[in-house]
């Protein structure tokens, strides 16, 4: 049985696709106009239209209203859990935020927006963070940008039993940065974290926060660490899934 052959509009987009993963169409590029591309493929302007919508849903390219079609430029964060996790830097000028690592690493510019209230915890957080619904809890709200291109979200919640009244009870007005080097402060000696990734569509407001194109999705990060058996940090981070690396090495036992 012979196997159906794509529609035009498919082999048109998987055309355009390849020319951009080679680098014939690099970041930022302008497509050429619709008609042209008309031209080119022997194919109706509606059939152009929908490759075009294609590309757009897989957050390859950007259509910016009269100027026209151009690639994405895409900074893209490619965060390694063996880096992200190490308790002290490698170098005196290197962060101790993992986020500022991983964006240095990938040869961007960190920065973050943030805030912090106390709030009472409901009972999903209480259960991840073992403690009772209504206890009360630190909560740090961020957006984390890359080169000035939004990149993530994350909501964090700490218990104010652990941190109220020390140090680093405001997440990001204290003598470290990074919720492990916080922790090392008031002698809790952070020594596991659990990560439970998934991938979902955007929200409308993840849309338009992050700045999402059309058909890209979200990966969604629910974190929490450790000391011990006690949870210390939980925190749900929300990434752009086109500019979003997740690497991993793990030992084999």
């Amino acid at each position: 049985m012979s196997t159906p052959s794509r529609p035009p509009y498919a082999r048109i987009a998987a055309s355009l696709r390849d020319k951009i993963d080679t680098g014939e169409y690099p970041p930022g590029t302008r497509l050429p106009p619709h008609r042209e591309l008309s031209r080119t493929f022997n194919a109706a302007q509606e059939t152009i239209r929908r490759a075009i919508a294609q590309l757009q849903s897989e957050g390859l390219v950007e259509t910016r209203g009269q100027h026209g079609t151009f690639v994405q430029t895409r900074p893209s964060v490619r965060r390694i859990a063996t880096d992200f996790y190490r308790r002290r830097p490698q170098a005196s000028n290197e962060s101790t935020s993992p986020f500022a690592r991983s964006v240095a690493a990938s040869g961007g510019r960190a920065s973050w927006n943030h805030k912090t209230t106390r709030e009472t915890a409901d009972e999903q957080t209480a259960e991840r963070l073992a403690i009772q619904s209504s206890d009360p809890v630190i909560v740090t709200r961020y957006l984390y940008l890359y080169d000035g291109t939004p990149i993530q979200t994350a909501t964090s919640w700490e218990p104010a039993a652990l941190t109220a009244g020390t140090p680093i009870e405001l997440p990001e007005e204290g003598a470290a940065i990074g919720v492990v080097a916080r922790f090392d402060l008031i002698g809790h000696r952070i020594d596991s974290v659990e990560e439970e990734i998934t991938a979902r569509p955007p929200t409308a407001d993840e849309v338009t926060t992050l700045q999402l194109p059309p058909g890209v999705s979200t990966l969604v990060m629910k974190r929490t660490y450790r000391v011990g058996d006690t949870p210390v940090e939980t925190a749900d981070i929300v990434m752009a899934g086109h500019r979003s690396v997740l690497s991993y090495r793990l030992a084999v036992n």
